[in-house]
């Protein structure tokens, strides 16, 4: 019974303290053979020296595993290299499963990756999916892995489908049995689309991985708040939900109910845009306050955009309003159509708003652009740029050392001119690309001059 315990007590602890000790004391263990530390010794080497781990996680894995001889890590290293798997990938996988290492490589292992390989996985993402779910390959490939691997099929349909599941979702055969497999029963009994369905396990998996009674539970609700099934909006509404404790949705209804909205009215947006109410309780309060207190809008109006109410008040909401005020006040926009002016992307809002405009009113341009904290307004109408440290820091990787101090003192551009050169003659560019750009070739050349080598650029 002694040597039992001090058997398993060595091999469990051992390697950790004598690689400590070889570390931080050698001439302390003197004393001992080479051959009473070899073993362990060996473990921690090959875990740092071929594997790639630290030195940390080595002593941490080596408490599961006892390498006497490298033949066999050797063959197992030696396949998962043939199948594309850089150092990181072995790394990440060894460090999550080191017992990997013992496994005979032709008869555990080389089947399963193979199975992957004949129905469509190709080598980098059968790399991605293994070493972030190492332990799958433990698992029968008669008993487990190929009929998870079918019922996947059965709703995916095709090789390429579950391909892209894999390599979205890395963890998705360990639920398919358990959980997913009864969870899409439960959409499919409550009229959820097949279609719906594999957008689901494409895009939002982890909604299908709950425990069975739980997601039940909360498709039933859904379902009493009046979502379609046959809406995206219905998935949208579970995946919410499903994000935030009982306790949390009621705090966000009390907020909304401060406002004077009713429940009614808050369901009602919540059926047209569920994200709305999945920010914190403090922005959601700062948002209606805008829009309610300062702008007099009503729940009425602001459900038609409920979008707005999940948008950067600061970087978005605020600086378009400034520009929509500009416009209303020439009587170029009418109040009511402020609501879609927030919701557009960047470049349609820049396109109808502000380049539309730019002739007649110049200053447009200036309150869009001032949002993004890249310039500030000098009394002659030039930009000047400002210390932005996001843009700062991309603009540095284009910009030369020796002339940071000057760029970023006030180094004065007609910015307007260019940009709306640019923007005239081009279609599909991302406005941001286009403030950078800019930027960097009118601090080379002279605006006119810029606007040409720009076009020359980008077409």
């Amino acid at each position: 019974m002694f040597r039992s315990l001090f058997r398993s007590r060595w091999n469990k602890d051992s390697t950790i303290h004598f690689y400590l000790l070889q570390i931080s004391s050698p001439k302390s263990i003197s004393h001992i053979s080479k051959s009473t530390i070899q073993e362990p010794s060996l473990t921690v080497d090959y875990l740092v020296n071929s594997c790639g781990l630290s030195p940390e996680s080595a002593l941490k894995a080596a408490q599961q595993i006892n390498i006497k001889t490298t033949s066999k890590p050797d063959s197992v290293l030696k396949l998962f290299r043939n199948y594309g798997f850089t150092n990181t990938h072995i790394a990440k996988l060894i460090t999550k499963f080191p017992q990997l290492l013992l496994a005979d490589p032709n008869k555990n292992l080389k089947p399963k990756i193979e199975f992957f390989r004949n129905n469509g996985v190709s080598d980098p993402i059968l790399a991605k999916f293994l070493s972030a779910n190492p332990k799958i390959l433990r698992r029968s490939l008669e008993n487990q892995i190929i009929p998870s691997f079918n019922i996947v099929k059965s709703f995916l349909h095709t090789d390429e489908n579950i391909a892209f599941a894999l390599e979205r979702t890395t963890w998705i055969l360990h639920s398919i049995q358990k959980s997913i497999g009864p969870n899409v029963a439960i959409l499919r009994s409550h009229g959820v689309p097949e279609s719906m369905i594999f957008k689901i396990i494409i895009t939002r998996p982890r909604l299908l991985s709950l425990e069975t009674d739980h997601f039940s539970r909360f498709v039933t609700k859904i379902v009493q708040m009046g979502f379609d099934p046959l809406s995206l909006m219905f998935v949208y509404g579970l995946r919410t939900l499903l994000g935030m404790k009982k306790s949390t949705w009621e705090a966000k209804l009390k907020v909304y109910k401060s406002f004077g909205w009713s429940e009614d009215e808050i369901l009602s947006m919540f059926r047209k845009q569920p994200v709305c109410m999945a920010p914190a309780e403090e922005k959601i309060s700062k948002r209606l306050d805008f829009f309610m207190n300062k702008l007099n809008l009503t729940p009425a109006y602001i459900s038609k955009y409920p979008t707005t109410l999940v948008l950067s008040l600061e970087k978005r909401t605020m600086p378009r309003c400034s520009v929509f005020d500009v416009l209303v006040s020439k009587g170029l926009m009418k109040k009511g159509s402020m609501g879609k002016a927030l919701i557009v992307t960047e470049d349609v809002f820049l396109k109808n708003y502000v380049v539309r405009y730019q002739e007649d009113l110049p200053q447009l341009l200036k309150l869009e652009v001032l949002h993004s904290s890249l310039f500030i307004s000098e009394p002659s109408g030039s930009l000047v740029m400002v210390d932005s440290e996001i843009n700062r820091r991309i603009l540095l990787k284009v910009i030369p050392n020796s002339r940071e101090e000057n760029w970023f003192a006030g180094f004065q551009i007609n910015f307007r001119s260019a940009f709306t050169q640019i923007w005239k003659n081009t279609q599909g560019v991302n406005s941001w690309m286009l403030y950078r750009s800019v930027l960097y070739m009118l601090y080379l050349k002279p605006p006119e001059v810029a606007g040409h080598r720009m076009l020359d650029v980008l077409h």
